[in-house]
């Protein structure tokens, strides 16, 4: 290396002196400093690195190249780009630089490199290169991610705790479970964004656990209904959690291959097994940062868990309310809506008719001769009747329809939207299936049951629920007193229909 270039004089702009020193001082001084260091040429080539620069790259051999080879076949290639850009910009306008680049070290691993170059000119006031030293910055860098993957995790946590108490709030004054699953879905989406997964719950039986919601695209939780010994967390009441599909204990509801793995939570409110929860760990469509996934397990365990013990409280919830309101609105007896329901539900029903400029009919239906299976077989047979006729109705009704217990053994059908003519057809339909039907009371066949009703439209019969109830009650009896077993229609005489 020339003398000349060794010397150091001033350095261009405001960078200041840099200390005269000798070729040989330099040398001494710089060779075992505790810092890796490196000197070029004012044509950029690499014309000194000292011990700790070569132990890095090559474990201190000192048959390490001075040249930009060594530099350069040790660079990350990804990197090797944008670390040219900046050395050649520095060259062309002689100004300091600092550049970030992963740089492979004697045992192969890559390390974040942090380099800093400062130009030199010689004692003739001539430009002659580069000074600059590389610093390890990898620790530095590796706890600014994991710092910032915090945040972000925080920043996550914080916009799925909101989602959840959003979705509490709905559940809170859903009226049915039915009602929930597509709020339930709607909310898994924002909860577990990029990540598939599938609410199973019990039927009502308790025996099959049945798909209420489903989101995202993972074919491996494609089964819509899975028996309970299906799934590990069902079976043992506690989180199941499946890093990966190798050497793990999947379960059976699983199919094919899931990703970096899932987890099935259990949902379970007061000691109640309602069903479970699962969520893959994967990204849909197999994106996503794998590192993250894999520091991110711990906490979509447990935002899993937390979601899934919040569904089993608002469920549980809900059915409980939902049973409340069913025992104040059905009859006990043939689960059929009760006469409340029946006078809060048809002035609703009546009050919608005239606005949209419907019509509305009503059918009441009696059971003829009731009297006489209580009479001759006990009251047992007349609820076994009551019953059996109440659930063939139930059976046959159109969407929208309202079947109710009236009292005693007269039943009410309000058939919004249908006119009377639809109303004789279905009354005239559900007569003949009673009249075929057989029923058999304690392996007794009960001969000739059969059933009157009276039907009344509004507004032609009435426009409000007492004069519409008047109308059909007056028709039933019409229908009675000229020999039962037959339909009549406000209007009309008895009306036989084939």
């Amino acid at each position: 290396m020339d003398k000349r270039t060794s010397k150091a004089a001033q350095k261009p702009d405001n960078h200041g002196p840099l200390p005269a020193t000798s070729d040989t001082d330099f040398r001494v001084v710089a060779e075992d400093a505790p810092v890796m260091l490196w000197l070029t040429n004012a044509e950029g080539k690499i014309v000194f690195t000292n011990t700790r620069w070569k132990k890095f790259v090559c474990a201190g051999s000192d048959t390490v190249p001075l040249g930009n080879d060594a530099w350069v076949d040790a660079l990350h290639p990804d990197d090797l780009g944008p670390c040219m850009q900046i050395f050649h910009k520095a060259f062309l306008e002689h100004r300091s630089f600092q550049m970030e680049y992963r740089l492979r070290r004697a045992d192969g691993q890559f390390r974040h490199i942090l380099d800093t170059g400062e130009p030199y000119i010689n004692k003739e006031g001539k430009f002659a290169g580069f000074i600059g030293s590389s610093t390890d910055i990898t620790d530095r860098k590796n706890h600014e991610n994991q710092l910032r993957l915090s945040q972000l995790e925080l920043m996550q946590h914080n916009q799925e705790m909101q989602f959840i108490n959003e979705l509490n709030s709905y559940l809170q004054v859903c009226v049915s479970l039915e009602e929930t699953h597509s709020i339930i879905e709607y909310y898994a989406k924002k909860i577990f964004a990029h990540y598939s997964g599938v609410l199973y719950l019990f039927d009502g039986n308790h025996s099959m656990v049945e798909t209420a919601a489903r989101w995202g695209s993972a074919n491996c939780l494609s089964p819509k209904v899975i028996a309970p010994d299906d799934c590990w967390a069902l079976r043992q009441g506690k989180v199941h959690v499946v890093e990966g599909d190798e050497d793990a204990i999947l379960c059976n509801h699983i199919i094919g291959h899931c990703g970096q793995g899932y987890v099935c939570a259990p949902v379970i409110a007061q000691g109640e097994m309602i069903g479970v929860l699962t969520v893959t760990l994967g990204t849909d469509g197999g994106s996503g940062d794998k590192r993250m996934l894999t520091t991110s397990v711990e906490s979509r365990r447990r935002l899993i868990a937390m979601a899934a013990d919040n569904l089993a409280m608002a469920l549980v919830s809900l059915k409980l309310r939902e049973a409340l309101r069913n025992r104040s609105v059905r009859d006990p007896l043939t689960k059929l809506f009760n006469r409340r329901y029946l006078e809060e539900t048809l002035t609703r029903e009546l009050s919608s008719s005239k606005r949209n400029g419907q019509r509305l009919s009503v059918i009441m239906i009696d059971i003829d001769h009731f009297k006489k299976y209580n009479d001759s077989y006990g009251h047992d047979a007349g609820d076994f009747v009551l019953v059996e006729i109440a659930e063939l109705v139930a059976s046959k009704l159109r969407a929208g329809d309202i079947a109710c217990r009236y009292g005693g053994e007269e039943l009410v059908l309000v058939m919004p939207g249908a006119p009377k003519e639809i109303a004789a057809t279905r009354a005239e339909y559900l007569r003949d299936a009673i009249e075929k039907h057989e029923f058999v009371y304690r392996g007794k066949s009960l001969l000739g049951v059969t059933v009157s009703a009276g039907i009344a439209e509004c507004p032609t019969s009435g426009d409000t629920p007492a004069l519409l109830m008047k109308a059909a009650d007056a028709c039933l009896y019409r229908a009675k007193d000229s020999g039962r077993n037959r339909v009549v229609v406000a209007g009309y005489e008895s009306v036989p229909l084939d």
